[in-house]
């Protein structure tokens, strides 16, 4: 029996973005075939790991819908940290061996590397164990995997030097002043006793830990992109889902002979017996996905209010508002508007992944107003498997799979009044949602995927011997 081992940044059940749901489909097909299968994730919080009120174990095991996976904690993810640990981690890469060791995959798919760090494709390199890397962002390029500036434009890559990062990134690596004085506090009581004390004391600590920390900081920033893209070459082949990730991939120093093009597949089993919509007297305008200012939801919201007020249509919204809590309050307070479109707006929270076909059916058109250039949202893919049709942003991989007037509607990125314009148009114009519907195609499977990630591990599978 072959072994693979998987890793991923986080995983089920406590975190269940698309990137997760794309490595358990993965790990469930390949054990379907009959390969053994070890996931290997993390386990950090969603908003900043410095707020980790975490217990003393280094590495947990469970298992995941018949799938074993073992979890890097935040104790060992966090020992001795330094800001280089963030693309080269040694206590983690240590563990990683023993675990390689004990578990002798015959083959490494890394999902993403985030929280591991790209040490794991070192070790797995020195123990002559071949590296798969099936792309879902754009970590090894951009440490905020993004690509996206802070004044809201997407750009390209690190660039000469790394200098563009050092404005981006390196400021993330600092806690903001409100947890710095909070962290100070309690460790120095004494800077509590006066407001006027305390502020002068905090601030003056801030600016100092600041200037002791950023020589550390910048040089890590600045080391960042050379030391991932002598990683990233070291692998045997990096499967990527869009030619935008080709391009920048390629762009950005890492081997074009190593990528292939190998786009997402999703279940389709649980979605296909959801074509048909369910009957509505609205227009039943839809956004599924994380609650979180990259994804774009209030420019969503802020068009679906700017729409006439007697627009035949109601927007429910999908997700928690409560996983990054500040950016929910900020959703919920925009749809108490007291306008007429307000009244229209539901926030439906999060549902089981087995219900996602039966909710699609009930949806008219969905919402991807994302703020990057995001690669393939599985949502999309799910949406256009139950012929759902899709407005996004005119960007990246998603406006790789939406034909513009054809199978979709796309609007301009941070544009509010261009999104206004496609809502208005699925709202208005009588027949239109029917036409993208009849020209969507089949959408593509976890087993034609697997297939097609299996003729790539062949060359580096023919000569390992089965346990």
């Amino acid at each position: 029996m072959k072994r693979v081992l998987l890793t991923v940044h986080k995983f089920f059940p406590e975190h269940r973005a698309g990137t997760e749901v794309l490595t358990l489909n993965i790990a469930k097909e390949l054990k379907a075939r009959g390969y053994e299968v070890l996931i290997v994730t993390a386990n950090p919080p969603d908003v900043d790991a410095r707020r980790k009120e975490t217990h003393n174990d280094l590495t947990s095991s469970y298992e995941y819908e018949g799938i074993k996976v073992h979890v890097i904690e935040e104790a060992l993810r966090l020992k001795g940290y330094r800001f280089s640990y963030e693309y080269d981690h040694p206590h983690v890469a240590a563990h990683f061996r023993e675990l390689l060791n004990d578990f002798k995959p015959d083959l490494v798919q890394i999902v993403h590397a985030q929280n591991h760090s790209a040490a794991i494709i070192d070790v797995a390199r020195e123990l002559n164990i071949p590296v798969i890397f099936y792309s879902t962002d754009f970590w090894f390029v951009c440490p905020i995997v993004q690509l996206k500036r802070p004044d809201g434009k997407v750009c390209r890559g690190p660039g000469p030097g790394a200098l563009k990062c050092l404005d981006c990134y390196t400021p993330k690596l600092f806690p903001p002043l409100s947890e710095f004085k909070e962290a100070l506090g309690a460790k120095y009581p004494a800077t509590t006793k006066s407001a006027s004390l305390q502020d002068a004391t905090v601030k003056a600590a801030y600016s100092a830990y600041i200037a002791a920390k950023l020589p550390d900081a910048a040089s890590a920033t600045l080391r960042r992109p050379g030391r991932l893209r002598l990683a990233a070459n070291k692998m045997q082949a990096i499967l990527v889902p869009t030619k935008l990730m080709h391009d920048v991939f390629v762009e950005n120093g890492i081997d074009k002979k190593l990528i292939h093009h190998v786009p997402f597949g999703i279940r389709l089993e649980a979605l296909t017996a959801h074509t048909t919509k369910t009957q509505s007297p609205h227009v039943r305008i839809a956004f599924i996905g994380t609650l979180f200012e990259h994804k774009g939801v209030d420019l969503l919201i802020k068009a679906f209010l700017a729409l006439p007020p007697n627009a035949d249509c109601n927007l429910s919204i999908y997700g928690s508002t409560e996983q990054f809590p500040e950016y929910g309050k900020k959703l919920l307070d925009m749809a108490r508007d007291g306008s007429k479109n307000a009244e229209k707006i539901s926030f439906k929270g999060t549902f089981p992944q087995e219900k996602f076909g039966e909710i699609l059916s009930n949806i008219d058109v969905l919402v991807i107003p994302s703020r990057w250039y995001e690669n393939t949202p599985l949502v999309m893919q799910s949406a256009l498997a139950t012929k759902t049709p899709l407005i996004a942003t005119d960007l990246g991989g998603m406006a790789e799979i939406i034909a513009h007037d054809t199978t979709g509607l796309l609007f301009k990125l941070n544009s509010v009044e261009s999104l206004k314009e496609q809502l208005l148009r699925v709202v208005t114009e009588k027949g239109l949602l029917e036409k993208f519907r009849a020209n969507i195609k089949e959408e593509r499977s976890v087993q034609v995927m697997v297939d097609d990630i299996e003729r790539i591990y062949a060359p580096f599978l023919k000569n390992t011997p089965s346990a």
